[in-house]
């Protein structure tokens, strides 16, 4: 019973982890809004603060940030993108491993990615 109430817990504290939204070093971006990131996200926009940027998804924190930053549900954020691809208007932003970040976010100036995780990177919005 101890061991199924604990795993209980952990699976609840995993999706409540708290996501940081990073950018390299080098982009002059210091902050932004839920709202903005909802945009760039849903690619509604491709530019934040006057900057085209390029976002890029965590598969790791995908579905938390999904729910806290766009207010969307696994099947919510799938069907609004099966629309966006079925209509031909836009795709979704590239999906990655945790494990790649760090080459990935170092590779491009003015890319914004989100981790649960720290990745010595500036931090622009964070989730609670």
């Amino acid at each position: 019973m101890f061991k199924i109430l604990s795993l209980i817990l952990l699976s609840s504290l995993a999706l409540n982890a708290h996501v940081n939204v990073m950018v390299t070093d080098d982009t002059e971006i210091n902050n932004t809004s839920k709202q903005e990131l909802s945009n760039l996200y849903l690619k509604k926009t491709t530019e934040l603060k006057g900057k085209k940027v390029t976002v890029i998804n965590n598969k790791k924190n995908y579905d938390e940030f999904n729910k806290k930053v766009l207010n969307k549900t696994p099947s919510q954020i799938h069907a609004y993108w099966m629309k966006q691809i079925f209509l031909g208007k836009k795709v979704p932003p590239k999906n990655i491993e945790q494990e790649s970040l760090k080459g990935e976010i170092s590779n491009k100036k003015n890319t914004i990615i989100y981790s649960s995780e720290k990745l010595d990177k500036k931090v622009i919005y964070e989730t609670h």
